[in-house]
This record gives C-alpha cells, structure tokens and sequence, in this order.
C-alpha cells in the first residue's frame, strides 16, 4: 500500500455515518432475534442432550452443540450491533456507498467455526483442517479489501478471494464425501452429513453473487429500497447458513452420540509432564 493510495483512502473515507433505514434496521433486529431464539434452543438441546445420553458418549458429542451454539450467539452480538447502526462506513469512491465492515467481522469468526462443526463431523485430521480454516480466514480478509471501495481493488480482490472460496469448498468437500461414502458410515449420517455440505455450498455461493450485484450497480448501494434489499439477503443467507445448519445437525441426537468420527478432537496430542 504506497503513501499515494494510502492518502486517497484516507481521504475517500467520510467521518458522518448515514444511520440505516428503518427497513435496514427492522431486517437486522429480525435477524438478531432468529439468532437469539436459536442460541437459546441450542442451549437447550445441549443441557437435555447430556441427560438423555449421560454415559453414552454425550461428552464427545457436546462439542457439537458448543460449537454451534457458539456461531448463532456470535452472530447475535454482531447484528445487535449492526442494527443500531454500528460498524458502518460511509466512503466515497465513485460515488458514495454504505460499507458494513462489521459484516465481515462476524464472517472472520463464525465461518471458521462453522467449518470446524463440519470438519469434526467428517473426522478431518488437523493438518486438513488447519488448511481449511486458513483459506476461509484469507477468503473473508482479502473479501473485505474487494467490499471496502476505498481501496481501490474490488475486482482484483474479489477474484483471490474467490480462488480461496473455491479452495475452501473444495477441501471441505472432498473431506465430506470421503467420510459419507465410508462403508462403516450410517445411511443417517451420509443423509445428514451430505445435507449439511449441500446446504453449506448453496448457501454461500449467494454471497459472492450479492457482491457482483451491489458492486456491479445492479442492487445500487445508494439507493435507499437497494440497500435494504441486501440486508434483507444477507441476512437471509446467514440465518440459513448458521441457525438452519444447527437445527439440522443438532436435532440428530442420536447420530451424534452413536457415530462420533475420529477427528481434530482426538488427534491433538495430549502433553503430560512427569
């Protein structure tokens, strides 16, 4: 990043936010509450799913539903925020543009979580899934070089961010399938293991799609019904992405305790000391 270009982001930035619209708002307290109500569910599930299945494996399986849990409540923090206008900037790059920068904050944690969830369930080893969680971690970095229009380089970044979009399916993809097309897997586990990939890949192939239409001005950002149609799909696509993802894997109780993979969990070695 050179002195010059450093000036003209610094000077493209404006220091007035421009609130979101009531619509914005409302579609983001919507999403907040979807994510509230299916934290608290997860909870749920995690307290009574040990009672159910005490002695039975339910602390292996706990980490599911810790994990998931865990995506939704992060999620919740972030649209709580987003709804009350934070985390927005406003930047004049040809023309000026609502930049939600807290969106790919939210992405940086919870999408590497979210592949953990499918990591475990596939029995990855730890360098595969190490792998996996360093181009999801570089794919949201440099995607949010390509949404900030004050650096310069939409198209550029967005094209590595898509060679580690598709680097990112392909790993956890080809961990997926193997793990459902061992004979010792379960025809339930393959069902859900391959509904959760399927669903996984769908689902966040609408985000570089929402991308080319904002940023191609086809959903022009500054136009006021523009800007909350996006929220409203974005927020469609995470609440399908993390709540939906969760109640499908977490209301399969008995998958979970009866065919526990052997994944990143039981491969981390242990350290003792004498």
């Amino acid at each position: 990043f050179g002195s010059r270009q450093l000036r003209a982001f610094q000077g493209s930035r404006i220091a007035a936010m421009i609130p979101p619209t009531t619509c914005e708002r409302a579609v983001s307290w919507v999403v907040f509450a979807i994510f509230v109500i299916s934290s608290m569910v997860f909870l749920f599930r995690n307290s009574a799913a040990d009672e159910n299945f005490e002695g039975k494996g339910a602390a292996p399986s706990r980490r599911y539903r810790l994990v998931t849990a865990s995506i939704t409540i992060i999620a919740a923090f972030f649209y709580f925020f987003m709804a009350q206008g934070f985390g927005i900037d406003v930047v004049a790059a040809g023309g000026q543009k609502n930049f939600w920068w807290l969106r790919y904050a939210d992405w940086l944690i919870t999408t590497p979580l979210l592949l953990l969830d499918l990591a475990l369930i596939a029995g990855m080893d730890v360098w595969d899934t190490f792998a996996l969680l360093v181009a999801d971690v570089l794919m949201i970095a440099v995607g949010y070089v390509a949404g900030n229009p004050a650096y310069g380089y939409t198209w550029q970044c967005f094209g590595v961010s898509m060679g580690f979009f598709l680097l990112t399916l392909y790993i956890i993809g080809e961990g997926m399938l193997e793990h459902a097309d061992d004979p010792n897997t379960s025809e339930d586990k393959e069902r859900v293991m391959k509904t959760l990939l399927w669903l996984t890949v769908l689902i966040w192939c609408t985000y570089p799609l929402y991308f080319v239409l904002e940023y191609s001005n086809m959903l022009n950002n500054s136009s006021t019904n523009h800007r909350c149609t996006l929220v409203l799909l974005y927020g469609l696509s995470d609440v399908v992405a993390k709540a939906v993802f969760g109640f499908i894997l977490l209301m399969n109780d008995d998958l979970l305790h009866v065919a526990m993979p052997t994944g990143v969990g039981e491969q981390i070695p242990m350290v003792t000391y004498n």
